[in-house]
């Protein structure tokens, strides 16, 4: 069975996966690393424990990203990681 072009095929297609999500893993850890190195340089110091959770749990490749660009116009951790909510859109005819 092992011998099989069928067997192949598939033992093939599980290597290019996993070796894909590799990749994919690796470019998340490098923009975290790139994010925290910023952070650290920009606001002075290390995030705290509870920041440094909830960046590790960020598995969006994109979020990590925007975050990474978005260190350059905030002040500290706390306005990188919690931005202001957006304000509310006002609709035609609606009261408050």
């Amino acid at each position: 069975m092992k011998e099989s072009s069928t067997y192949q095929a598939i033992k093939e297609e599980g290597r290019r996966e996993g070796r894909e999500e590799a990749r994919r893993e690796g470019r998340r850890e490098m923009a975290r690393r790139i994010l925290l190195r910023l952070g650290e340089d920009r606001f002075g110091g290390r995030p705290t424990a509870a920041q440094e959770v909830a960046i590790a749990a960020i598995t969006d490749l994109e979020r990590l990203e925007e975050l990474v660009l978005r260190a350059g116009h905030v002040d500290s951790w706390a306005q990188l990681l919690n931005p202001p909510a957006s304000p509310r859109v006002r609709r035609k005819g609606c009261r408050r």
